[in-house]
């Protein structure tokens, strides 16, 4: 009666075995980076820039900036070229219902532009946010981080000129890093007409009016956190040509 000999897997087999499991690994990082791609582009094009539009628009419009004195949905009383610093945040409905209203009043419909999953206000919600997923190192989904839009004029760096500029609050470190590459073709957070002003620990939605409140000159960074970092939630500034 023969042995029966039992047989294991030769190096080749277990090097073939090991060259599948990797290309099917890439394939699927490949595939969560042309999904998070897509996130970002339909969050730049559905949101951030459409805001960067409407705010143009109006100065076509009117020859006025937008948010910039009560006439245009601002804060003060007359305008001066200048928007007035508004943050867009909940428990502030009553003034973004004013931006709103300042739009539609010049024939600009906001809430038909911006695409949005919030419903705070039944109106206008349009003007209250933007969820986007945050993800970790390991690129899953851990939530949604709410981006909040603003509208401020600030000076760039401390001898730099005064910019009007749409401001998102809380957008999660790989989206800013994306939103800046669709926007000015590459992830220089310093430079552009989008760039990054500040980072935080935490999603606090509330801080950035003391982020940008008085006159006080806003330094650019000058790199995006890294995947490990704890700073993921970054200001970003859409700087508009007026």
């Amino acid at each position: 009666m023969k042995k029966r000999v039992e047989k294991g897997f030769t190096l080749v087999e277990m090097a073939i075995v090991l060259v599948i499991i990797g290309i099917i690994l890439a394939g699927v990082m490949k595939g969560r980076d042309i999904v998070r791609g897509s996130q970002v582009k339909q969050f730049s094009q559905g949101f951030a820039q459409k805001w960067v539009t409407i705010a143009s628009t109006y100065m076509d419009k009117t020859g006025q900036a937008f948010v910039d004195g009560t006439a245009n949905g601002g804060v003060d009383a007359s305008a001066d070229g200048f928007m007035d610093g508004v943050f867009m945040g909940t428990g502030n409905l009553a003034q973004y219902d004013e931006v709103i209203d300042a739009a539609r009043d010049v024939g600009i419909e906001p809430c038909t532009m911006i695409k949005t999953d919030l419903s705070n206000d039944t109106n206008n919600n349009c003007a209250n946010g933007y969820n986007v997923f945050m993800r970790n190192v390991e690129g899953e989904t851990i939530g949604k981080s709410r981006v909040v839009v603003g509208f401020y004029a600030k000076q760039i760096g401390t001898n730099g000129p005064y910019r009007n500029m749409v401001v998102l609050q809380n957008v999660p470190g790989d989206v800013a890093r994306g939103l800046d590459t669709v926007i000015d073709g590459q992830a220089d957070p310093a430079n552009g007409a989008c760039v990054a002003m500040a980072n935080a620990t935490s999603e606090d939605i509330a801080s950035i009016n003391t982020t940008f409140s008085g006159a006080s000159p806003v330094n650019l960074m000058n790199s995006y956190p890294d995947a490990n970092s704890t700073n993921q939630y970054i200001v970003m500034g859409l700087i508009l040509d007026y």
